[in-house]
């Protein structure tokens, strides 16, 4: 098991943030370190957020229905914000950044955090892959059940495999990720 890094109050983080009401959800964004709970097994990280790599529409649609810890106890809740009164990333950054910025602190889990933004990228790139593949393995689950007949109803597992790799070949030999073997994965 890979040993993740830990960090201490103060610090500069890139973490995924992510929420109870949507998991599937992470936001990656830059922020410090303002408290800890040690945990020798995981710990968490509350820290104000001071910069997002998403776009504002991407924001918009899931930020701001997501529920956050903003304490290590307590429930999740939605950020205190409308999304109407924030027209783009930058907007939305400096309100987290005002004098009452405390109101916005979330917490983290340390498994979620990295030193640079490049090692973020590689984390999100995994647990987005990760995502995608569980819902790509449903999606052709559904897709072949013998009783459904509709528009997106294939013959069965192999006429999926079939159109997936027409669709989606070229993006596989760009990764050097065996096509034939990605699928199989998919059991």
């Amino acid at each position: 098991m890979k040993k993740h890094r830990i960090f201490n109050k103060g610090d500069y983080v890139y973490c995924l943030l992510s929420s109870h009401n949507r998991p599937n959800i992470l936001l990656p964004v830059k922020g410090i370190i303002v408290d800890t709970k040690w945990d020798p097994t995981n710990p968490k990280y509350q820290i104000r957020i001071l910069k997002f790599y998403d776009n504002m529409a991407y924001l918009k649609k899931y930020f701001f229905d997501m529920s956050f810890h903003k304490s290590f106890k307590g429930r999740g809740t939605p950020m205190p914000l409308k999304k109407e009164d924030y027209p783009n990333v930058g907007s939305l950054e400096k309100r987290l950044n005002d004098k009452d910025y405390n109101r916005f602190f979330v917490t983290v889990d340390s498994l979620m955090c990295t030193k640079t933004k490049i090692d973020l990228k590689n984390l999100f790139e995994k647990v987005q892959f990760y995502l995608i593949s569980k819902h790509l393995k449903e999606t052709r689950e559904f897709t072949a059940r013998p009783f459904f007949k509709g528009p997106l109803s294939v013959d069965g597992v192999s006429e999926f495999d079939k159109r997936f790799k027409i669709g989606w070949s070229d993006k596989f030999k760009k990764s050097n990720i065996d096509i034939d073997k990605y699928l199989a994965s998919l059991g």
